[in-house]
């Protein structure tokens, strides 16, 4: 008897339709309780024409992160507005939140800006933040099926646009990232385990797998060390030792250059030698030669003379 054959592009429908049918449920269910209602498990169920079970999951692990009160089977949700006891300070922070995401674009600004409007009635935001920050509303769907995966720790297959051509890729997301204004989805790529960043703007046509993988606390270390985008956390670690005048002194200790960062010794006028690890070389030139003429490399001694022959190059130009 022949085998029978598999439509993997039937299945792969069949599963998309599953997702959005879950996420539309899911966006009901909330939109019900933020307006105040009370709802029953049963007839959710019924309603929705799925199990008891299902709406059982949805209640108690999809929405877990929510304030949902329950009553048996029956549960509700208080209006954030009627909880919100901020003082000044945690006001002060909410505004902060509701101005930077300003910067991130239309589509996401008006999200974040009616979540926190009902947490701060302030109908004046006395602050403002010049971040030079790439659109992230247009991939907002992308970045939260990321996010998704991210915290479920599951492989996604996905569409990359390259220069030429866009490719399908299977990825491990790791973090989503901002450096110099650019998202990045920093992620494991699967053929080969090697840890890349992909422009953000470029992924699409996302899906779940049900693969899940681990993450080593080594590499969850280098990420959260990353200076910029160059970082490398397949390279073995590199000590820098900079000194940074007195002039601008004040910025370094203010805002370190990275995590790593450690104040290893200081003069009587206010200089400093600051020690920070990098993994690339291209993480820690650019910043030396934005400083120039306030910062020196004192080691290694490869890093030294690399900014000094772009400073050759320009000034023979």
């Amino acid at each position: 008897m022949p085998s029978p054959t598999i439509n993997h592009k039937s299945d792969k429908t069949s599963r998309q339709n599953r997702y959005r049918k879950s996420n539309e449920r899911l966006k009901e269910i909330l939109a019900r309780l933020y307006a105040g209602e009370v709802l029953s498990m049963k007839e959710l169920a019924q309603e929705f024409g799925t199990s008891l079970r299902t709406i059982q999951r949805d209640v108690n692990e999809r929405l877990s992160h929510f304030p949902i009160q329950k009553d048996g089977e029956k549960f509700f949700i208080d209006d954030p507005r009627s909880q919100a006891t901020l003082d000044t300070e945690e006001l002060a922070v909410m505004e902060l939140l509701d101005e930077i995401s300003r910067k991130q674009g239309q589509d996401f600004y008006a999200k974040a800006h009616s979540v926190l409007k009902k947490l701060s009635r302030n109908a004046v935001n006395p602050y403002y933040a010049k971040l030079d920050m790439e659109d992230i509303g247009p991939k907002l769907k992308e970045a939260t099926l990321i996010e998704q995966a991210i915290k479920e720790r599951r492989a996604v297959r996905c569409r990359y646009a390259l220069d030429d051509q866009t490719v399908t890729i299977d990825i491990e997301p790791v973090k989503i990232a901002n450096f110099q204004g650019y998202w990045y989805v920093i992620a494991k790529d699967t053929r080969n385990g090697r840890v890349k960043k992909y422009l953000l703007r470029k992924i699409s046509e996302l899906e779940l797998m049900p693969e899940h993988f681990d993450i080593s606390e080594d590499l969850e270390k280098k990420v959260a060390n990353a200076v910029n985008v160059w970082f490398e956390p397949a390279n073995d670690p590199i000590e820098v030792r900079l000194f940074i005048d007195a002039g601008v002194a004040r910025y370094f200790r203010l805002m370190p250059i990275a995590p790593t960062q450690e104040i290893i010794g200081e003069d009587r006028d206010g200089s400093i030698e600051v020690s920070v690890t990098v993994t690339h070389p291209m993480e820690i030139v650019p910043i030396v030669k934005y400083w120039l003429p306030h910062l020196r490399v004192l080691e290694p001694k490869e890093i030294d003379e690399a900014v000094q022959r772009d400073i050759r190059a320009y000034l023979e130009c």
